[in-house]
C-alpha cells in the first residue's frame, strides 16, 4: 500500500492509462504517449494537504478522468493502491460497491463482512 501523501498519479492521455506509484519509485514508460501527473503530487499544495483533502482530490480526479474517457474501473483499481483511498470501501456503502466491482468484478456491500473480508472471500482464487 502507498500512503496518500506519498502517492503520485500518472495518466497517459493518448492510451487512457492510469498508474499510481509512491513518489520517486516509478515513472511509467513514455512509449505511446506522454505521462503526466494531473493531481500534482510533487507540488507543494499536495504536500500541505491532509489525507482527507488528498482523497477528495483523488475522487474528483477519478470523476474527471472518467469524463475524459478513461475507464473508471481501471482508475479505481489504481487508486485503490492508496491506503486512504482504499479505506473508502470500509467507510461508505457506495464506495464499497464501486471498489468491489472494480477490484473483483462484483458489486458487494459489507453487510456481515468488512470491505477487506469481502475482497478476500470473493476474489477469484
Amino acid at each position: 500500500m502507498i500512503s496518500a501523501k506519498n502517492a503520485v498519479v500518472w495518466t497517459n492521455d493518448s492510451t487512457r492509462e492510469v498508474r499510481v506509484a509512491a513518489q520517486g519509485e516509478y515513472r511509467p514508460d513514455t512509449k505511446g504517449g506522454m505521462w503526466g501527473d494531473p493531481i500534482g503530487a510533487s507540488y507543494l499544495q499536495w504536500e500541505e494537504m491532509n489525507d482527507s483533502q488528498r482523497v477528495r482530490l483523488m475522487l474528483e480526479t477519478a470523476i474527471d478522468l472518467a469524463m475524459q474517457g478513461f475507464d473508471l474501473a481501471a482508475v479505481l483499481r489504481e487508486f485503490a493502491k492508496v491506503e486512504e483511498f482504499r479505506a473508502l470501501g470500509s467507510n461508505s456503502y457506495p464506495m464499497c460497491r464501486a471498489l468491489t466491482k472494480a477490484l473483483i468484478g462484483r458489486s458487494l456491500e459489507p453487510n456481515d463482512m468488512t470491505f477487506e473480508e469481502l475482497l478476500d472471500a470473493y476474489r477469484t482464487k
